[in-house]
């Protein structure tokens, strides 16, 4: 037996948003999403920017692999030229630094992602050491717990509410065709421990094709990725091959599908031509560029285009997802936010050259390069409707 809930919404720019329904389907919730998309946009200007052209090499950034806002309002941000992390006061102030390269307790082989572990104190994910470093704000060294086993090719999903953390491995098999090679989901525990294997999905499309007289495994151009994220409680995941987005328990079980109507995906011979263009146009030298341009011409093309390029956690519950761009779309990342419960709440354009890094209560926090190819850390102020949605 199937419970149906229906809720209508008008759907209008800068508010309402899509129809919204729920169903049971043998004890998966099925959500869906029809209509109209409301629009939004940052502000022109961001609250706080860290970062500087010049000054002490402890302001500069570079590389910013992370940042996230601590309960007082103060930033950490991992950057990979050390000090290694800064901690920034809500008013840009930096207020403690540390962390230098190496592979002693109290060194960074390669930080790549920071949570709040408490209300002063932080967990790092360090990817060359294969290890978790645990320390204050303030900068006082509590303890490292190496990660074991982890996968070749470890990528951090994220922390959830009890101190565990999501990692998936996109793995490569080797054949003589193109065929889809696993994305998996481990999941292990503050210590470090592995505690389960959550899902194993197809992850991506890999085939032999030969460049210059040698063999190389690639993907089919515009072809999507499975991808996936630690929410508060559950696990977002997408196989970037439909508008949909599952979300499953800790244990890997599937309880929800949220899905939205999006855009015809048939790719054509124009969007192949715009993109194999831009790939020439990013040549410095004729050599370069002759070079490019076999390599893309021996790549397949898939009949369609990918759906979701990436996912962010939210508060609430809640998820942002990344719509995968193509040719001849506005510069810029686009994100479709979704609340707790599943409901489409709008799409909203970045910035061109803002990287997607943290979402919070009522802000983002982007990386963003400058004219003159100086990193900062952004936070921009979300518009009210989403803003609101997150205490929802």
């Amino acid at each position: 037996m199937s419970v149906f809930l229906y809720i209508g919404c008008d759907a209008s720019p800068g508010g309402g948003g899509p129809d919204f329904s729920v169903r049971d389907s043998a004890g998966v919730e099925i959500v869906e999403n029809r209509g109209n998309i409301s629009e939004f946009v940052l502000p022109s200007r961001p609250r706080l920017r860290l970062g500087r052209q010049d000054g002490p090499p402890e302001h500069q950034l570079f590389r910013v692999a992370d940042a996230v806002e601590l309960d007082d309002g103060s930033i950490a941000v991992v950057s990979q030229i050390e000090p290694l992390i800064r901690i920034f006061a809500r008013d840009g102030t930096l207020r403690a630094f540390f962390g230098s390269l190496g592979q002693g307790p109290r060194e960074f082989g390669l930080p790549q992602r920071v949570w709040k572990a408490g209300a002063d104190s932080l967990v790092i994910y360090d990817w060359r050491n294969r290890r978790l470093a645990y320390w204050t704000a303030g900068g006082r060294f509590l303890e490292v717990s190496p990660m074991r086993p982890l996968p070749a090719a470890p990528l951090p999903g994220g922390r959830f509410l009890d101190g565990s953390l999501l990692v998936a491995s996109l793995l490569m098999v080797r054949s003589t065709q193109f065929e889809w090679s696993p994305l998996i989901g481990l999941r292990y525990d503050g210590s470090g421990a592995l505690q389960d294997t959550v899902f194993n999905v197809p992850g991506w499309n890999l085939g032999p094709v030969e460049v210059e007289g040698e063999t190389r495994f690639v993907d089919r151009l515009f072809e999507g990725l499975a991808g996936a994220r630690a929410l508060e409680n559950a696990i977002a995941l997408t196989l970037g091959d439909a508008y949909e987005v599952r979300i499953l328990e800790l244990d890997g079980r599937l309880k929800r599908l949220i899905r939205w109507i999006g855009r015809d995906r048939t790719v054509t011979q124009a969007h192949v031509a715009a993109a194999r263009e831009t790939e020439s146009r990013r040549a410095t030298t004729e050599e370069r560029r002759q070079q490019v341009l076999r390599r893309f011409d021996a790549r397949p093309v898939a009949d369609q285009f990918g759906t979701v390029a990436g996912l962010h956690a939210a508060p609430e519950g809640g998820f942002w997802a990344r719509e995968m761009p193509r040719p001849g779309d506005p510069e810029g990342e686009r994100w479709l936010v979704f609340d707790g419960e599943g409901r489409l709440l709008g799409r909203l354009a970045l910035p061109p050259g803002g990287n997607l890094t943290r979402v919070g209560r009522d802000h983002l926090l982007l990386s963003e390069r400058d004219d003159l190819d100086i990193e900062y850390v952004s936070l921009y102020s979300l518009p009210g409707e989403l803003a609101a949605s997150n205490d929802s």
